[in-house]
Parts: C-alpha cells; sequence; structure tokens
C-alpha cells in the first residue's frame, strides 16, 4: 500500500514544480507586457498632445498625420496588451497549485494507507 503512498507523493509533486515554474513564467511576461503597455499608452497619449498643441502653429503639413498616426498605432497596440486574459490565466495556474498542494497534503496525511482507487482518483484528477 505504501507504493501507491509514494507513487502519488512523486507524481504530485513532480506537478507541483512544473506549474510553480510555469507560474513564475507567467508573472515575468506580465511583468513585461505591463511595462510595455505602460509606454505604449504614455507614447499615444503624448502624440496626441503634440499633435494638438502643434494644429495651432503653422508646420510642416506631415508633420500632424504622422504623430496622429502614431497616437493611433500605439493605442491599437495597448488594446492588444489585454492585462486582463494573462490575469485570468495566471489565477487558473494558481488554482491548480493550490489544489495539487492540498493533494500532497491528503496522500501525505494517508501514512501510507493509501489505495489503488485512491491513487487513480488523485492521478485523475491532476490530469484533467
Amino acid at each position: 500500500m505504501t507504493d501507491y503512498n509514494e507513487k502519488a507523493k512523486l507524481f504530485l509533486e513532480k506537478q507541483l514544480a512544473e506549474y510553480e515554474t510555469k507560474i513564475k513564467k507567467l508573472k515575468k511576461k506580465r511583468k513585461i507586457i505591463k511595462t510595455l503597455y505602460a509606454s505604449v499608452i504614455v507614447t499615444s497619449v503624448s502624440c496626441s498632445g503634440i499633435c494638438a498643441t502643434l494644429a495651432a502653429f503653422t508646420v510642416p503639413v506631415f508633420i500632424i498625420p504622422l504623430l496622429s498616426s502614431t497616437a493611433c498605432i500605439a493605442t491599437a497596440l495597448s488594446t492588444k496588451f489585454n492585462l486582463k486574459g494573462r490575469k485570468v490565466e495566471l489565477n487558473k495556474t494558481i488554482e491548480k497549485l493550490d489544489k495539487i498542494r492540498h493533494k500532497i497534503d491528503y496522500v501525505v496525511s494517508c501514512n501510507g494507507n493509501f489505495t489503488e482507487f485512491e491513487f487513480k482518483c488523485v492521478i485523475k484528477d491532476c490530469v484533467d
């Protein structure tokens, strides 16, 4: 019976390590995207402000459409970096990690009294 207990524990620890790595990568990626998102928004607002200011002055004809286009592209890029979807993905991964941790606690609490049926249930829950 201890054999199933050890197998389940090893499997869950492996799953736990994989999800911890995945969470670290997602957090790093999210931080980069957040920084990029903020810089794109600042660029968009700056270009729009400069364009509005220069409209009152006599400037070469190509500058205002160029600034307007830059602001438009920056705004489109900012909508592309939808942070809400990334946060949902991260939260789901964290929930999965918590579920695995609870299962590890359960396996450890069985203290060797772990049946084949329980082993299959634990593996099935983690694979889904």
